[in-house]
């Protein structure tokens, strides 16, 4: 078992009402070896998101796109971008942005679980 990296992580995600609380369920589903804090100054780390772009399908468009045969995607789609910032210096550390097929509640439930599998995978695991 992998142990924890000392990284004291606060959320300043800007996609929702819950988005604190989704996005910290997001890193414990993923196992994204972080202490996440209440507090902006206690952290050594902040990751901050732009909002969500979320647009939904229409009903003509679902239409059209299923006479092609492109039913795929018919959800809409949500995207947003991250980044990781060092609380020292300001220095940004680490950057994403990730597009997910799903719109609404869905969606950014997507967004925040790829955002956690990426910042584990990408950034801490490579930076222990």
């Amino acid at each position: 078992m992998k142990a924890k990296v000392g990284l004291y992580l606060f959320l300043a995600l800007a996609i929702c009402g819950a988005s604190a609380a989704m996005g910290q369920k997001a890193m414990m589903k993923k196992k994204v070896p972080a202490v996440i804090v209440e507090d902006k100054e206690g952290a050594q780390y902040v990751l901050e998101s732009a909002a969500v772009d979320s647009k939904d399908e229409t009903g003509a468009g679902k239409v059209a796109r299923c006479l092609f045969l492109d039913c795929i995607g018919m959800n809409g789609n949500s995207e947003v971008s991250v980044k990781l910032v060092r609380s020292s210096d300001s220095a940004v550390v680490w950057a994403y942005q990730v597009r997910k097929g799903n719109s609404g509640p869905l969606g950014v439930q997507s967004l925040s679980e790829a955002i956690a599998k990426h910042l584990k995978n990408d950034y801490l695991e490579k930076h222990r």
